[in-house]
């Protein structure tokens, strides 16, 4: 779906198919075409599509067996594509895949690039990469095939300077990194957490940590938390910046079981919120770009 920042003239962007799922929207930096990720039963591909629906693509970067998905793509540049390739085989008791890392490619998939760092593969996952507005660094989630948990990291774009931004235990997963030109929001990310990483919680809560912090004790020491759902089970989740960095979007839902979720909008420190979709479809992955719908 599209729609205007305050939840009008929203529309189908994408078409309806059974069993077929389009998420994970990103709003390329000059707002003339939207990156999403199309899920079919047997694979996923990255597809872009004009912000009025025409010429809805399929971005061909090579997914070829044993890569089987083409997953979460980002905006490195308004002509590059950052994304995750997922290849097998997986593993028969856990389902992990014997690779998901980080690659780029040109818009129209070629000159495609490895950016994950060798010899992961297997052992983490990485994902939801995040370019700085100075392009001096990026941001990605990193899962740990071993216990399933995340967190957060930055990296410099040659691979260089790799530092861990959020503590494991709480399992920081979809987020977001502030374009902000300036203010308290440049270079923050903002993150959701189920239970705060208890396996057992049912909650979810959205937080920020900056992407400036020397050491993941310092990062560790200024996580604030934006919402408060353990007493509730409100689960809060899927948070994205305003290209200013002044708000932010993100999906209300009252509990686990309800299921009907909707998206809601924020000021950056958690005030003025406001629902804008009321449809009783299950409302979820938004994005905030500049493009008009």
């Amino acid at each position: 779906m599209i729609a205007r920042a305050d939840g009008s003239h929203a529309r189908a962007l994408t078409p309806s198919i059974p069993d077929n799922f389009d998420i994970d929207a990103q709003v390329s930096p000059d707002g003339r075409w939207i990156a999403y990720e199309h899920d079919t039963p047997v694979d996923a591909s990255i597809h872009l599509v004009r912000p009025n629906s025409k010429q809805d693509h399929v971005v061909d970067v090579g997914c070829v067996d044993p890569c089987v998905a083409a997953v979460s793509p980002t905006w490195l540049s308004s002509t590059r594509l950052a994304f995750s390739l997922v290849s097998g085989p997986f593993d028969d008791e856990t389902g992990n895949a014997a690779s998901a890392v980080l690659w780029s490619a040109r818009v129209d998939g070629t000159d495609v690039r490895r950016l994950s760092e060798p010899g992961i593969d297997g052992v983490y996952e990485d994902g939801y990469l995040r370019v700085s507005r100075d392009r001096s660094f990026l941001t990605f989630m990193r899962r740990s095939n071993a216990d399933g948990r995340s967190a957060l990291f930055r990296v410099a774009p040659d691979g260089s300077d790799l530092r861990q931004l959020t503590p494991w235990d709480i399992s920081a997963e979809v987020n977001d990194l502030s374009t902000a030109k300036r203010g308290p929001t440049k270079d923050l990310i903002v993150f959701e957490s189920y239970g705060r990483g208890d396996p057992d919680a049912t909650f979810a809560d959205i937080a920020t940590v900056p992407a400036t912090c020397r050491s993941l004790e310092a990062c560790t020491a200024k996580i604030h938390w934006l919402t408060d759902n353990g007493a509730t089970g409100r689960r809060n989740a899927n948070p994205q910046w305003s290209p200013d960095g002044s708000s932010l979007v993100f999906t209300n839902r009252s509990s686990i079981d309800e299921p009907n979720a909707d998206i809601w909008t924020m000021r950056y420190g958690g005030s003025q919120r406001r629902q804008i979709s009321t449809s009783p479809n299950f409302d979820y992955r938004p994005a905030w770009g500049t493009s008009r719908p």
